[in-house]
């Protein structure tokens, strides 16, 4: 075999090796799982999305105003998302009576009624809502889901988190409480 004929086989070699590289790096970008913490944010103010809700009321970001929002953004196909919403389910029940809302918004491109089955499968209360797009991600400056942003009565960014929590964590809940307490 000659050197001629070892070229083309040594270059494909290397495409492959820097696509699994690539591939690699990607996978560390969307999947690392950090630990079980809620960044503070800058309070800076939340943008007013256009939500569609999953059964056609279509509603505004800045109609929750008052009201602590705990808002989600996730996919029926991720599942580190998948994972975090028994946990938000139940964080969602120790605090809605404390003046939040859950919004979880997919961003699924499958048939709304897939994620309809997929929620009443897995007995979600939270309120949950379609974006195919992605659009929403795009005006919270993130790609990477699951995103929780955690907005004041005010409409302020107060707290954030990239990647999936255990949404009980004592940390998290203590964390939350003093949110509250700080009002």
């Amino acid at each position: 075999m000659g050197l001629k004929s070892f070229l083309p086989s040594l270059r494909r070699g290397v495409v492959y090796l820097m696509i699994l590289a690539f591939g690699y790096v990607l996978g560390l970008a969307v999947f690392y799982v950090p630990p079980d913490t809620v960044e503070a944010a800058s309070n800076e103010p939340a943008p007013d999305l256009t939500l569609h809700k999953l059964g056609g009321k279509t509603i505004r970001l800045n109609e929750y105003k008052g009201k602590w929002v705990f808002l989600n953004f996730w996919a029926t196909w991720c599942p580190p998302c998948v994972q975090e919403m028994p946990e938000m389910e139940m964080f969602y029940k120790k605090f809605k009576d404390k003046n939040l809302v859950m919004l979880a918004v997919s961003v699924d491109k499958d048939d709304p009624a897939r994620i309809s089955s997929f929620i009443k499968d897995h007995g979600f209360t939270f309120d949950v809502f379609l974006d195919p797009s992605g659009d929403s991600l795009d005006q919270f400056g993130t790609s990477k889901i699951p995103s929780t942003f955690i907005i004041n009565p005010k409409g302020e960014i107060v707290s954030q988190a990239s990647g999936p929590r255990s949404w009980m964590d004592p940390d998290i809940i203590k964390y939350f409480n003093d949110l509250l307490k700080k009002g």
